[in-house]
């Protein structure tokens, strides 16, 4: 129940009458009848729309005509967010014709989504992006999840998208036409199966203009392929492999890493990316304590770093584990009785590396330590107890995708960064 007095706040809140959903399926002259009273209830038009397709039969092309044509949408100068909801991603190549085309209509966000997951689905029509792109060709950010069979033609150029989000997909071929968006500068990928014949071409993808590379559980992604000479920024988790230990040599520029390493592969990885300022570090984050025993690494590993984030939840992280870190990183030099030895692995004429009982010798102290998790576990953690607090400043900051999690940021005043 609404009282009076909310029903007229809101019909005094033009802000609350942006989003049109088209329920397809309903009567053509109550959808009009709607539009109507929502255009009756703020000076511009609504700028959200939602085209709901999951019944059967839809999307229906003269459906759209009408609502395109009676309701104005073909004449709007801008759509903040146009969505399209599917029953199944079969049906996807239904919006993609030049019939409901909105060439002079700035798009900022164009997602096409399905109730159907398409691993669930015995039907998959191939369908081209390309026609889509040309049906909306002013769109800035479009986002795909869970379609099916669909493709890029090479050879095309799109100049307005500078955001190409790929979500819960299958059996994609996008790799010969990636190099279409000419300024795309955010491309992420998860969740998704490229075709391993998309992935086998030879073909270098060029993407001069991007700048963040967000890649999750993305099977067969041509890593070793891409130009990328403008990248700063590289998300996602995934493990490192020789793969990306190949495309991180070819891209020196990257300053902002997300990764999983494991033993194996870390000492691999440190030395690929010394310039790395900010590092969101999952897997084998003993590597950062145990440098000189676990691996043939002759300083302390990331030199450069800026910002590091322990990419595990407090509960798992040691007291000592902890402890080492900080020093390390956070703390510049730490007075202990411990004998700094030499390993045996170097050779004399090599550089020793540093033990704790002597000066740190990083240059400089991070600006931040960041650890995951929640408001209650943070008060019982182990190393939340450690003296090498004493001065630090916690502050925390959510992240909608995380939650309940926090993500907690230590930072230590520069008089406390010697001890």
């Amino acid at each position: 129940m609404v009282c009076r007095r909310w029903r007229q706040v809101a019909l005094q809140t033009p802000e609350l009458w942006r989003r049109f959903d088209i329920g397809l399926g309903y009567p053509l002259p109550t959808i009009r009848k709607q539009w109507d009273w929502l255009v009756s209830m703020r000076p511009a038009a609504p700028d959200d729309i939602r085209v709901d397709c999951i019944q059967p039969g839809y999307p229906d092309q003269p459906a759209l005509i009408y609502l395109w044509s009676q309701c104005g949408i073909s004449t709007l100068e801008r759509i903040t967010h146009l969505e399209f909801v599917l029953l199944r991603s079969s049906t996807a190549a239904g919006i993609a014709h030049p019939s409901i085309a909105l060439p002079n209509t700035r798009i900022d966000r164009l997602w096409v989504d399905s109730h159907e997951y398409p691993g669930r689905s015995t039907t998959h029509t191939p369908w081209e992006v390309d026609q889509l792109l040309e049906t909306f060709p002013r769109v800035r950010y479009i986002k795909l999840l869970r379609q099916s069979c669909f493709s890029f033609r090479p050879g095309n150029a799109f100049f307005h998208t500078t955001f190409l989000h790929i979500t819960n997909c299958v059996n994609v071929s996008i790799c010969a036409g990636l190099s279409s968006f000419v300024n795309l500068e955010r491309l992420w990928i998860q969740a998704t199966t490229i075709s391993e014949a998309s992935a086998s071409s030879t073909t270098t993808i060029r993407m001069p203009s991007l700048k963040w590379l967000c890649i999750y559980r993305a099977t067969n992604f041509p890593w070793t392929k891409l130009d990328c000479p403008s990248l700063q920024v590289l998300t996602g988790e995934e493990s490192v492999s020789d793969a990306i230990i190949q495309f991180l040599q070819q891209h020196p520029h990257v300053r902002d890493i997300d990764v999983q390493v494991d033993k194996q592969m870390f000492a691999t990885f440190a030395r690929t990316v010394p310039h790395v300022e900010t590092l969101d570090l999952g897997g084998y984050i003993e590597g950062l304590a145990e440098w000189q025993t676990a691996t043939d690494l002759v300083e302390p590993p990331f030199p450069n770093i800026r910002r590091l984030i322990l990419d595990r939840t407090e509960e798992e992280i040691g007291l000592d584990l902890f402890e080492s870190i900080v020093k390390t990183y956070c703390l510049l030099s730490i007075s202990t009785t411990t004998t700094a030895t030499t390993p045996p692995s170097i050779p004399p004429s090599q550089p020793q590396a540093h033990s704790i009982g002597e000066s740190n010798p990083r240059k400089r102290a991070v600006d931040c330590l960041c650890v995951f998790g929640t408001t209650e576990s943070f008060k019982t953690a182990k190393w939340a107890q450690s003296p090498l607090l004493a001065g630090c400043v916690r502050t925390s900051r959510t992240y909608s995708h995380l939650e309940p999690w926090l993500c907690l940021e230590l930072r230590w005043p520069e008089s406390s960064q010697s001890h």
